[in-house]
């Protein structure tokens, strides 16, 4: 067996698990919990889930942290006689997304090409399942209720309000 065919070979065996996978959770309707495990900590961009979570006057820094993690970026606001300051986390800089960047940096150009195409199927395959879904019914909508990017405003390490865009 040639070095080129057992790549080959491999290559094909790699696909056609990652088709099960994925033909299993989509007739199960669990190809949006597939990816949820994947991309740990979505919840955070789910406008209902954060309206049940976080609670403007009483969640606390602390409480967002043990919740969310560390956010993406923090910022204080220097000028305010108050202690306010803003946390933004971003979906592209967590979960799945992160690992494919740093996947991306360590493999040749054609096969972070063939990444690409892959990711965009999977996308293609999210979209189609959420359709689904919407369509007859075993799951509400949640394009219009997602964001990729929150931001949390706080005053005195308290929320004062959050954002999702």
């Amino acid at each position: 067996m040639s070095f080129e065919y057992g790549k080959t070979l491999r290559n094909g065996m790699a696909l056609c698990a990652l088709a099960g996978v994925l033909n299993g959770c989509a007739n199960t309707g669990d190809l949006g919990n597939l990816m949820g495990s994947l991309n740990q900590g979505a919840n955070k961009y789910n406008v209902s889930y954060l309206k049940q979570t976080i609670i403007p006057g009483e969640t606390t820094k602390g409480q967002v942290t043990q919740m969310f993690g560390a956010p993406t970026n923090e910022e204080l606001n220097s000028t305010s006689a108050s202690n306010e300051s803003n946390w933004t986390y971003e979906k592209t800089d967590e979960g799945l997304d992160k690992y494919m960047k740093l996947a991306h940096k360590y493999v040749s150009t054609e096969n972070s090409l063939k990444m690409y195409e892959a990711s965009a199927q999977l996308s293609k395959a999210q979209t189609v399942a959420n359709d689904v879904s919407s369509v007859t019914g075993t799951k509400p909508g949640q394009s219009q209720a997602q964001g990729s990017v929150l931001t949390i405003y706080f005053v005195d390490d308290v929320v004062k309000y959050y954002r999702v865009y």
